[in-house]
């Protein structure tokens, strides 16, 4: 499977986001255990008991408050596995020997300390079924289509890990051009071996094609499209030369989408936003279509707000909920903290900071950089949440954000606030 990746990627890259993903599984069987909330049970290489076949093996181990408490017996198996058996224990045997030199001719510069090693198991011990966290009700998911525009970019790879995990989707379509750095099908691919519900594809067309020509099958039937789209700002750029660029970008993508997918939720995350998102609404309003189903997701200044609250207060930002009002960069982002009772116990003084902080969050993540990248992995976070919010209303479960749309809550006919999101997508405009 991971060289199946390899190729998908082109050699451009190997099985990232679902090793990932395994990864956080593992620190969570981990964390589980040594919380005491639960002893996790999860295949896991280690040390074996003297007695084994090999002094290191896989298998089903239990976590426990101090880490792996008990390596489990592998129990019965069928005539294949057997013999499969005999073929993983004399290579496995080679490998492990080779490992064992070469502690034996190194060392580690700390102190020693003594261990003991996990407790043998029984002779006759029954495998364990693997104990995964409960998943939210049949009776309220829903199997959604959902596609991801620029789905192998910095924000999309990891927005379509998140998105692959989420149990209203049953289908992912990662959609991006041919030149990006790694391909969508091997992003597609990767993803794919999540055990998850939600199939995965992947689609990628040249730069001089347009979506409207290319996308009818990928974005056919879509309930929610995401566009992390679009290129940055450049040193000398301003703000009319990205609009330039960048409008013409989602345009390609909104006009398909009104083809293929008119009565999908369209979540945009392109530069800037502010103005994007009224460009693509009004186009859509041309054709007819509801420019309500157009949303700039500013959701990451809501999430920001919400950390930076909870690192002042020493409080839980799981328990904080800011709103931020207004638009999606500098001055226009403004955060009412008064309205959110942990945040309104700050003191006056120390509010404007407070402010800027949240402003400023993004240029401040490119500096910690160094220029070599942006807010690619909280904006990824960001655009799960609201994707998350956007499903869960689809599916009948109401939920409130702050988005950046067509609103009349203002003098301004689009501005960030909160919105009800329903059935229909945008629902209500909470003034």
């Amino acid at each position: 499977a991971g060289t199946d990746v390899v190729d998908a990627k082109g050699g451009k890259g190997s099985a990232t986001l679902s090793m990932a993903y395994a990864g956080a599984r593992f620190a969570n069987a981990v964390l589980s255990g040594l919380a005491g909330k639960e002893e996790t049970t999860e295949c896991a290489y280690v040390i074996r008991g003297s007695k084994e076949a090999l002094p290191y093996m896989a298998s089903k181990v239990t976590f426990g408050v101090n880490g792996v408490k008990e390596a489990h017996a592998f129990g019965p198996m069928s005539e294949h596995e057997q013999t499969r058996w005999s073929e993983c224990v004399k290579q496995l045997k080679e490998e492990i020997d080779a490992g064992i030199a070469y502690a034996k001719t190194n060392a580690l510069s700390c102190k020693r300390r003594g261990w003991s090693r996990p407790r043998a198991p029984p002779a006759r011990a029954s495998a364990l079924p693997l104990r995964l966290p409960p998943s939210v009700s049949d009776a309220k998911v829903g199997n959604f289509k959902v596609c991801v525009c620029g789905g192998a970019g910095g924000i999309g790879q990891p927005l379509c890990l998140l998105m692959a995990q989420n149990p209203h989707v049953s289908e992912l379509c990662v959609f991006d051009l041919t030149l990006a750095m790694v391909p969508a099908e091997g992003v597609a691919a990767d993803l794919s071996h999540l055990e998850k519900k939600c199939s995965v594809s992947g689609y990628a067309i040249d730069k001089d094609d347009k979506p409207v020509d290319k996308l009818q099958e990928c974005l056919t039937d879509c309930h929610l499209v995401l566009v992390p789209a679009g290129m940055p700002r450049k040193p000398g750029m301003t703000r009319a030369d990205l609009l330039g660029v960048n409008a013409g970008i989602a345009k390609n993508i909104v006009e398909a989408c009104a083809k293929f997918c008119p009565d999908a939720v369209l979540g945009l995350i392109v530069n800037p936003v502010n103005s994007v998102v009224p460009a693509m609404a009004e186009l859509y309003k041309q054709k007819g279509l509801d420019p309500m189903k157009i949303i700039g997701i500013s959701t990451l200044d809501v999430v920001r707000a919400n950390k930076f609250v909870g690192e002042i207060t020493g409080k839980n930002p799981n328990f904080i909920n800011v709103p931020v009002v207004g638009g999606h960069a500098g001055v226009t982002i403004l955060p009412v903290f008064s309205q959110d009772k942990v945040a309104k116990t700050i003191p006056a003084d120390k509010v404007p900071d407070l402010d800027k902080h949240v402003q400023n969050a993004g240029t401040d993540v490119v500096d910690a950089k160094g220029g070599k990248g942006s807010a690619t992995l909280s904006m990824a976070y960001a655009g799960a949440r609201f994707g998350k919010a956007v499903l869960d209303g689809l599916a009948g479960r109401r939920r409130i954000e702050c988005v950046y749309c067509k609103s009349d809550a203002t003098d301004l006919p689009y501005f960030a606030q909160k919105v009800v999101l329903g059935e229909g997508g945008v629902t209500k405009v909470l003034k």
